[in-house]
């Protein structure tokens, strides 16, 4: 069993990292002059340090008011040569078909290193900041619908479709657009209506942090219905971490910092126990996320992958 790490960036933490507006000098607050630095540089570094300690891929969030994800994936595509780039995005993004094309540019310019990872919707009041009015009722279908179109055009010429949200009539790619690979696809959610539609749709269905009885439970539920639906979907696990070299200093880090329900908190050891843990579950890929981003990723980079590792080796030798 394989199994791949990505390291998250969300483009809305820590807001005045690398980028400053104001400069002050002796208590007077006064703008910066020419271009200030901004967070794209902040975003290459954390990609840099994801790909110097061995991570497989990056999983850029997808956060209304901060930098759309899929251009800052495109960015760190040209400053790291060999991770994969997971773009977060609502389906609400607009033409299926236009997405579609824009993720087979992207595998062409990437060599096949970019991958969908679709959001789960707001509640009404948030997407309808963003102007998405769909209903609720009509959330899934609309999902099941974006999917089916960005596939079809992907992968048949002509391609035809009339559905509630989407129409196309004799479409479809031609050459060099067809021959890139259709992005890897990850959703998410843990009602069934998410875990049918995963079954049918998904590569990678991306679970939140959890206890281990109620992760067993959803990832057997969705390789029933996948299963039913003659396909195979792997299991993601969506893992906030706080690690230090020791548990006491991990305790006393966490209460500092007045960590989040669902972060896993200890010493290299232990954090890296766990995640074997869950890959013994059959969790094979895992987004691991952390603030700092930039410092936490060279932490958990240099000493809980290689513990991970070398766990998932002893277990596949002991096999």
């Amino acid at each position: 069993m394989t199994i791949r790490t990505y390291w998250q960036i969300d483009p809305a933490a820590e807001p005045r990292r690398l980028e400053p507006s104001t400069r002050r000098a002796n208590g007077i607050v006064t703008p910066l002059r020419g271009p200030a630095p901004n967070r794209f540089g902040y975003y290459a570094q954390i990609a840099e340090a994801a790909a110097q300690t061995a991570f497989d891929g990056l999983f850029v969030a997808h956060r209304a008011e901060a930098d759309e994800s899929r251009i800052v994936a495109a960015a760190l595509a040209r400053e790291v040569r060999r991770l994969e780039l997971v773009a977060e995005f609502p389906a609400s993004v607009g033409s299926a078909v236009y997405a579609a094309k824009q993720a087979t540019t992207f595998q062409r310019g990437a060599h096949g290193r970019f991958a969908w990872a679709i959001a789960p919707d707001g509640d009404a009041r948030s997407r309808a900041r963003e102007g998405d009015l769909v209903p609720e009722d009509r959330l899934g279908r609309r999902l099941d619908e974006f999917l089916t179109v960005a596939r079809g055009v992907h992968a048949e010429r002509p391609f035809t479709f009339t559905g509630e949200h989407f129409e196309v009539e004799n479409g479809g790619f031609e050459a060099p657009l067809n021959r890139a690979p259709f992005p890897t696809v990850f959703l998410q959610g843990e009602s069934e209506e998410a875990l049918d539609l995963s079954a049918r749709h998904a590569d990678v269905h991306l679970l939140r942090a959890g206890p281990i009885d109620r992760l067993a439970a959803l990832a057997e539920s969705l390789d029933t219905l996948a299963k039913r639906a003659d396909r195979s979907v792997a299991v993601g696990l969506l893992q906030p971490v706080l690690v230090r070299e020791t548990e006491e200093e991990a305790r006393l880090e966490a209460n500092r910092a007045g960590r989040a329900l669902g972060t896993l908190v200890g010493s290299y050891d232990t954090v890296a126990a766990r995640l074997a843990e869950l890959a013994a579950l059959g969790v094979t890929h895992f987004v691991l996320s952390a603030e700092p981003a930039l410092e936490e990723a060279y932490r958990v980079g240099q000493h809980v992958l290689p513990r991970l590792r070398a766990r998932l080796a002893q277990t596949h030798a002991a096999a």
